[in-house]
């Protein structure tokens, strides 16, 4: 009996899309401001290096140590890669304007992602289990809100409000704690092997894993399919509805 579907966000639910280099433009125009206006002498090509060492370091902090960042740890982060100390009410305000780039520029869903969501709603509970990176949870919920798919959704786990990343434990068994039901009885659909199957799967959850074009087909996971359109045709085959 499957009670409950939780997916990831990037490359499951949602793409880069278009916006993507829009976005990384607008981070560099709010940080240069934000600290030129803090009397920081830093330039446009410095600004652009420092953002590029941030989003590595984020990527390593949750790669290496299942870590995630809050608003002021990417504030504090990005104001010391230019030699700037900020005391913590601007290292947050700093976080969270390169936060609302993601929102102002917002990420693309992918094609059937929506239709799923609206089909699975009502007839089991759904969650979002998302390793965020600078755009921080409040506002990738306000990007799929307007989309309609954040109304579809019953929890969601983000981990700069966890502090914790997948494959850590704690981010499936807290979603399902929230959805109240078992492992045995949820399925968690993701992209990633490493962090995805692997934390789903450790957790005592069915994985679905999306392998596209060009990747490494090998997984543990107990169902792959191409896309996104295919997986309530595996959630059927589970038995859903039945």
């Amino acid at each position: 009996m499957i009670e409950a579907v939780t997916f990831d966000f990037w490359g499951t639910l949602y793409t880069e899309g278009p916006a993507a280099d829009r976005r990384r433009q607008l981070r560099l125009e709010y940080a240069r401001d934000f600290l030129v206006a803090m009397e920081a002498g830093v330039t446009g090509r410095q600004m652009e290096y420092a953002l590029e060492i941030l989003a590595h370091d984020v990527e390593h902090l949750r790669a290496t140590r299942q870590v995630g960042v809050t608003a002021e740890d990417i504030g504090s982060r990005l104001a010391r890669i230019v030699g700037v100390e900020l005391d913590r009410r601007h290292a947050e305000e700093l976080g969270a304007l390169l936060s609302a780039a993601g929102r102002e520029q917002p990420p693309k869903l992918i094609d059937g992602a929506l239709r799923l969501l609206q089909t699975l709603h009502g007839e089991v509970k759904l969650a979002l289990i998302c390793d965020t990176g600078l755009t921080l949870g409040h506002d990738l919920y306000a990007v799929m809100e307007a989309d309609g798919a954040a109304q579809l959704l019953d929890h969601f786990t983000f981990s700069n409000q966890t502090h914790t990343t997948k494959p850590m434990l704690r981010q499936f068994h807290h979603t399902l704690g929230r959805l109240g039901c078992s492992p045995e009885e949820a399925v968690h659909v993701g992209d990633l092997e490493d962090t995805d199957v692997a934390g789903a799967r450790e957790a005592g959850m069915r994985a679905i894993r999306i392998v596209r074009p060009g990747e490494d087909p090998a997984t543990a996971a107990d169902a792959a399919v191409e896309n996104i359109n295919q997986v309530l045709g595996v959630l059927r085959g589970w038995g859903l509805g039945t």
